[in-house]
């Protein structure tokens, strides 16, 4: 019987213990993890190339030589955007798209109400002969929303405060891309046909033909006051602001032109007015000197002839016959950019947009940046205080505002389409001249959302302001897919923390934790920092952007650096992910290999099957091409050299002591 109870005790204690002996196993020991979500990003490996020798054509081989390729997720999302955006012009239930729908369809039926207002203004213009009708005919379009000539973009400086840009007005989507590209030929045949439809206006060959003239003169001028703004909108350079300090001729004709389009005294004196190059700034002061050059009535009144018709043409459908529903709805919500945005992210749903996930992780490559910051050995302690400060400071705007400002709805019962249309351009007027002055933390995204576009696949960093903008489609299936291996989602966040490191490359660091232009750097930390940009410029230097052409590590240095940082910040992330998953060893492994082909992935594009585009891109682009942006950063990764076996014989191989190290 003892022997019994004895055994019984023996067995009841071994029970009891069985719980905590299994926990203590389970943590000593953990079950193997595995990433049982799919991960499509191997099946387009060509294994005939060596990793080491080219890792891009190595993870990509099998798309780069498919006689019909699938498209790029860049195509895929610019599709999918289009058919979102389109049926929002043509199904949604808000208020304002009703009403437009509602006119546009009246439009097609009868447009004599449009075509009657567009002619009226034309007529007004064709009145001009002297320079005081040409400065009241300018006011009066600026009265209506247009921007003839010029428009103001805000912009921020001296410490976040929003002030006015004046750059090219007016343009066209369609102009505005080629002017981007600078293709010349293709802006001017734009400007040929538009100015063609004069003809149904009563218009004669003879005028025809002057305005085509004059208005191809002036866009063209125009076309590098906007390529300029928008470099520097990319790469952000210290702004001078032009201040009123004396009462001379010059200043009171430019004064003159700037109250035209609605500048007070005040605003002319705290100096909120920059030119946006030497190209805009003469094309200002030829407007204000039309007095001495009576010649320049002519060729400014022409000019504002065909952009009035460019931006009305859309809207009369009996003289452009390509308008249609879809593109008159289109062309009126260009000019109420917040409203649209705005639409869209309802329209696309608030859940498809990973917005409280990104901004978790943009917290967590914050942090994962600070504690580098403090474990570098190349830095003072003195400039380590000052970029802890930028790196705390910097705001992030992800996806959407929380809450929309129902202050910017639009108005929009004017009488016909054109009316309306009107109404949307003096409200867009109205919201940017309400950023005067303003301190942008407090604008936010009233600023961003006015500024930026929903469609726009991207993100970008403002060194002026030290705020980041992650917009909607960038983090959107089937690019930011939760549904596949994380692998994936986090190989797309080395984009947040490529624009997050913007504020610490070759030139965003020259800008300090409030957006002043400013060094913060220590001498010494300052050479070390300009050693380490050689480094990265020599290491690019090296690759092709197709045989026969060099890459060019000098121009894009800042790209390349910001690639870089982002690259170690969300390989960092995702370690700490799987390490709190409990992956290890050869798992732990395969899920970096994971990485590094989604991080390939990331940059497929279809500029990689066509040498002139890698041309264009090589002459016109700050970033490297797709593939060296990939080989690149593999080149300075330990792990990627490891895992892939990369032998000193294999092309892209870097002794370890010539992978710069940053941050």
């Amino acid at each position: 019987m003892k022997k019994i109870l004895m055994t019984l005790a023996a067995v009841l204690c071994c029970m009891m213990t069985l719980p905590m002996l299994t926990s203590c196993i389970s943590k000593d020991n953990p079950a193997p993890v595995t990433d049982y979500k799919p991960f499509p990003y191997d099946s387009e490996i060509d294994n005939s190339v060596r990793p080491g020798d080219d890792f891009y054509r190595y993870a990509l081989g099998q798309w780069l030589n498919s006689s019909d390729p699938a498209p790029s997720t860049f195509v895929q999302i610019q599709n999918e955007l289009s058919v979102i955006f389109n049926n929002m012009l043509n199904t949604s239930n808000d208020p304002v798209m009703v009403t437009l729908r509602s006119q546009a369809d009246q439009t097609l039926n009868d447009d004599s109400k449009n075509k009657a207002l567009l002619s009226e203004r034309l007529q007004m213009l064709e009145q001009v002969t002297t320079s005081d009708q040409l400065n009241t005919a300018f006011s009066n379009l600026h009265s209506l929303g247009y921007s003839p000539l010029f428009r103001f973009i805000p912009y921020a400086n001296d410490g976040k405060q929003g002030i006015n840009i004046v750059t090219a007005g007016g343009m066209s989507q369609e102009v505005s891309v080629y002017a981007m590209r600078k293709d010349k030929a293709s802006l001017d045949s734009v400007i040929t046909t538009c100015c063609s439809y004069l003809d149904a206006l009563g218009f004669s060959p003879e005028r025809i033909a002057q305005i085509t003239q004059h208005a191809i003169e002036i866009e063209g001028r125009e076309m590098d006051g906007f390529n300029y703004f928008y470099e520097m909108a990319r790469h952000p350079q210290p702004i001078h602001v032009t201040r009123r300090t004396s009462a001379n001729e010059d200043e009171e004709k430019l004064n003159a032109v700037w109250k035209l389009m609605r500048l007070t005294d005040q605003e002319l004196k705290e100096g909120v007015l920059y030119v946006g190059s030497a190209v805009m700034e003469t094309l200002v002061k030829d407007f204000a000197d039309v007095t001495q050059n009576p010649s320049n009535v002519e060729v400014f009144r022409d000019y504002m002839i065909y952009n009035v018709l460019a931006q009305d043409l859309p809207f009369v459908p009996s003289i452009n016959k390509q308008a249609n529903r879809t593109d008159m709805l289109s062309s009126a919500l260009r000019y109420s950019r917040y409203y649209k945005y705005r639409l869209l992210t309802e329209s696309y749903g608030k859940d498809n947009i990973c917005k409280q996930q990104c901004q978790d992780i943009m917290e967590q490559m914050r942090s994962n940046f600070i504690r580098r910051i403090n474990n570098l050995d190349w830095m003072s302690d003195a400039t380590k205080v000052e970029a802890r400060k930028k790196a705390e400071a910097m705001k992030f705007f992800i996806g959407y505002p929380n809450q929309w400002n129902e202050k910017l709805t639009p108005v929009v019962d004017g009488d016909g389409l054109l009316a309306t249309v009107t109404q949307l351009r003096q409200n867009a007027v109205q919201t940017i001249s309400s950023v005067r002055g303003k301190n942008t933390d407090e604008l936010g995204w009233d600023l961003w959302a006015g500024m930026a576009q929903f469609t726009t696949d991207n993100a970008f960093y403002l060194s002026t302001v030290n705020a980041l903008v992650i917009l909607p489609a960038w983090i959107t299936k089937p690019r930011f897919d939760n549904d596949l291996s994380e692998a994936v989602a986090y190989a797309v966040t080395t984009t947040f923390g490529h624009e997050f490191c913007h504020g610490f490359d070759a030139e965003g660091a020259k800008f300090d934790e409030n957006g002043n232009y400013r060094n913060w750097w220590a001498p010494a930390d300052q050479a070390a920092f300009e050693a380490k940009q050689q480094m990265m410029i020599d290491l690019f230097n090296q690759l092709e952007v197709y045989p026969g052409l060099m890459a060019d590590g000098k121009k894009t240095l800042v790209e390349n650096m910001a690639d870089y940082g982002g690259q170690e910040l969300a390989l960092e992330c995702y370690k700490q992910r799987l390490t709190s998953k409990g992956f290890k060893g050869a798992q732990f492994d395969t899920q970096i290999k994971k990485f590094f082909l989604s991080f390939a992935h990331l940059w497929k594009g279809e500029e990689e099957l066509d040498k002139s585009l890698l041309k264009y891109y090589y002459e016109n682009d700050n970033h490297s091409a797709n593939h060296n942006r990939v080989n690149g950063m593999m080149r300075l990764q330990d792990d990627w050299y490891r895992l892939y076996d990369v032998k000193p014989t294999d092309k892209l191989y870097v002794a370890p002591k010539d992978r710069v190290k940053i941050w």
